[in-house]
């Protein structure tokens, strides 16, 4: 039986493979779903010695003083020793020497899975405390979207990459007022809130820069959607804009706006679906279409109006004319 190829040997194949090929052969290692790669890496000496410089791709990971949450990969602390979970329903456990706390334990832990990495990459990260003394300085995620509560905002900073910044989409609770000017949520594309204060009328009313804002169950009362439409028509709104609102079953939220803003409905000719159901000016070349999909979601948005698209043809129709 052959002898596994050295770290030298394994660079010298890499040296003269074609471009698409060597770029295929780490894409494949380096994209392998972690309760593959771990095992893998653990049983060959060659892949240990490159592991650490090939970035690492982590769909969901969450971690707390007593969890590591690596996919579906869950290793947690309990008084005894270590738990692992595989995802498929396999579970077994390790106890702890007796000289080994348990702190030194998910360090060791995270150091031997995640630690001194070139890159880590992660699509949704999971943080709802302070960071855990046992994450060491240098361990660094580079981010997509982060479910969090702005209680502990500032404490997990200090290990996302500055480059993740703005985030792709940020889902949180918000706790207090002062929450509504950190730069992680104004700069955010996409923000979902969770839960939060008041009914969040005071999110509704301020001036945010987000422009896809979703709220979830239990964060806000109809009226906060009137006054939301009420302050775009009033003081407008940038095209693109979108708010989404989780309605009830029964509609109860849409069959308010239609009665508080009847005079902007739509009527539907009962023979296709006629979106949006209202559609309420701002100028003219605004307007805000309301409308409801089908996950049940209320939907304000600010559009192009008809009024903009006729005034451009007008304006392209003078100037041929001219040239003419």
């Amino acid at each position: 039986m052959p002898t596994a190829l050295s770290y030298p040997g394994l660079r010298c194949v890499l040296e003269f493979l074609t471009p698409m090929k060597r770029l295929v052969t780490f894409i494949l290692y380096s994209c392998l779903d972690l309760r593959y790669r771990i095992p893998i890496v653990s049983r060959n000496y060659s892949l240990r010695t490159i592991d650490k410089t090939i970035p690492l791709i982590i769909e969901k990971f969450e971690i707390n003083k007593n969890c590591l949450n690596l996919n579906d990969y869950v290793i947690y602390n309990y008084s005894d020793g270590l738990g692992f979970t595989n995802g498929r329903g396999k579970c077994f456990e390790r106890i702890y020497p007796s000289n080994l706390k348990p702190e030194e334990a998910m360090k060791k832990l995270l150091n031997s899975y995640l630690g001194v990495r070139s890159k880590i990459y992660v699509k949704c990260f999971f943080f709802n405390r302070e960071i855990p003394e046992f994450v060491t300085p240098n361990f660094i995620l580079q981010i997509n979207e982060l479910r969090c509560c702005f209680k502990y905002i500032d404490g997990f900073l200090p290990i996302i990459d500055s480059s993740s910044f703005p985030l792709k989409t940020l889902s949180t609770a918000i706790c207090e007022l002062t929450n509504l000017n950190h730069p992680v949520l104004t700069s955010a594309q996409e923000l979902i809130v969770l839960y939060g204060f008041d009914g969040l009328t005071q999110l509704i009313k301020h001036n945010n820069t987000n422009k896809r804002v979703t709220f979830e169950k239990y964060n806000f009362r109809p009226v906060d959607l009137l006054v939301l439409i009420e302050n775009w028509m009033k003081n407008g709104k940038e095209i693109g804009t979108t708010f989404k609102f989780h309605d009830y079953e029964d509609n109860h939220y849409m069959h308010f706006l239609l009665r508080e803003l009847k005079e902007f409905k739509i009527e539907s000719d009962h023979h296709s679906q006629v979106t949006p159901i209202l559609r309420v000016p701002i100028d003219a070349f605004a307007e805000i279409h309301v409308s409801q999909d089908n996950e049940n979601y209320i939907v304000v948005e600010v559009v192009s109006s008809k009024n903009e698209i006729d005034a451009t043809e007008v304006q392209g129709s003078s100037k041929k004319e001219r040239k003419s």
